[in-house]
């Protein structure tokens, strides 16, 4: 089955220049211009990934990328912008990018980089159930559920928790969850990408879960946490 993507740019050389290297075979490719186009596309279908660029008319990338995650943990969204500071890479993880991707930029790596992720994606979700206090892992489904909730995450938040729940007895640093993220064909991320992909995962857990499922290791980085 062909994978589904979304292409949110309204620089038409640029649309042309990543839909030209994206294999027509194996993806299905839809285009937005504008934020409202956008928007529409992404409230009718439910893509497997998108490009995003964040200095859109009407609706701006940021918001764009909010409404994914409202509708789908899965999609995978990758942030493609000339605004490279630390201030909207952090703004682009803290709402929900999976990568953060710098302009100018190589479709050819960009292509390769979405055939990556995509197949990540799937081999992610093909392995079995895991059960630390009340956090059960289920590897198949591609779901962890905390006290009988199933709690939705982005695939990089799901990499980040599968890796602490897989590896209970070690303490992993931002820099190392930084490059699990690198390793798994996540995108490129820095310490600050991590530290609001940690916060995201404890908002999301807190509501059904009185204790933190992720422990600060002070001066080391994070493990699950154990009772």
């Amino acid at each position: 089955m062909k994978k589904s993507i979304l292409i949110v740019e309204d620089e038409l050389a640029i649309v042309e220049l990543i839909k030209n290297r994206l294999d027509s075979n194996i993806y299905d490719i839809d285009i937005a211009t504008d934020g409202r186009i956008a928007s529409s596309k992404i409230a009718l279908h439910t893509y497997d990934l998108i490009t995003l660029d964040i200095m859109l008319p009407y609706v701006d990338g940021f918001e764009i990328c909010k409404t994914v995650r409202k509708k789908s943990k899965q999609t995978l969204v990758l942030m493609i912008s000339a605004l490279e500071t630390e201030e909207f890479k952090t703004k682009g993880y803290s709402a929900g990018a999976d990568d953060y991707i710098p302009k100018p930029f190589s479709a050819k790596e960009l292509a390769i980089k979405i055939k990556a992720l995509l197949k990540r994606r799937e081999e992610i979700t093909s392995m079995d159930s895991q059960h630390i206090n009340d956090i059960i892992l289920n590897e198949d489904a591609k779901e962890i559920s905390v006290n009988g909730f199933v709690i939705d995450f982005t695939p990089s938040e799901y990499c980040i928790l599968l890796t602490l729940i897989n590896n209970k007895n070690r303490v992993f640093s931002r820099s190392d969850l930084a490059q699990l993220i690198y390793d798994n064909y996540f995108g490129e991320i820095d310490e600050q990408g991590i530290n609001s992909h940690i916060y995201h995962i404890r908002e999301k857990v807190k509501q059904f879960y009185e204790k933190d499922i992720i422990k600060t290791v002070r001066g080391m980085g994070y493990r699950i946490y154990e009772n």
